[in-house]
């Protein structure tokens, strides 16, 4: 009986109606993106109890919880770019300079040099939120986050 069902499905796969049966069906695009897990949630190690925790974001923030010691973490999830812009008193020209150090980032006012005359100046320092886009997360089949 065994070797009678193996034969039919020969003959069934060498007259083309087993490729009907068996087409493949592609899965979505970002199923196994970064942006897919954030929502779903990522499963993590607790870095207190060494239990599983799980990373889950909305559109704000993103959430740690374990599930073992109850241990919870909150961030924000927006980049944000520090930056000093002014006009040189010595060569009247408009220039930004970007905060790289989070020690000086805090400062509502820095002294920055002048890019162009090398003049020193004081300036406010300018929070702006960067946006981000998942769109580009993977490139040559692999993920860039995960590699």
């Amino acid at each position: 009986m065994k070797d009678l069902l193996v034969i039919d499905i020969f003959v069934l796969a060498k007259k083309g109606a087993w490729k009907a049966m068996s087409r493949i069906i592609d899965e979505a695009y970002f199923k196994y993106s970064v942006y897919s897990a954030m929502e779903s949630g990522i499963q993590v190690k607790c870095p207190k109890c060494q239990g599983l925790g799980v990373i889950v974001a909305d559109d704000d923030n993103v959430h740690f919880k374990c599930t073992s010691c109850g241990h919870q973490k909150s961030n924000d999830r927006t980049i944000y770019r520090y930056d000093v812009n002014n006009k040189c008193m010595n060569c009247g020209r408009y220039y930004r300079v970007d905060i790289e150090d989070k020690a000086k980032q805090h400062f509502s006012a820095l002294n920055v040099l002048c890019p162009y005359c090398g003049t020193k100046m004081q300036g406010e320092v300018h929070k702006t939120a960067e946006s981000f886009s998942y769109t580009a997360e993977i490139e040559h089949g692999r993920d860039l986050i995960s590699d």
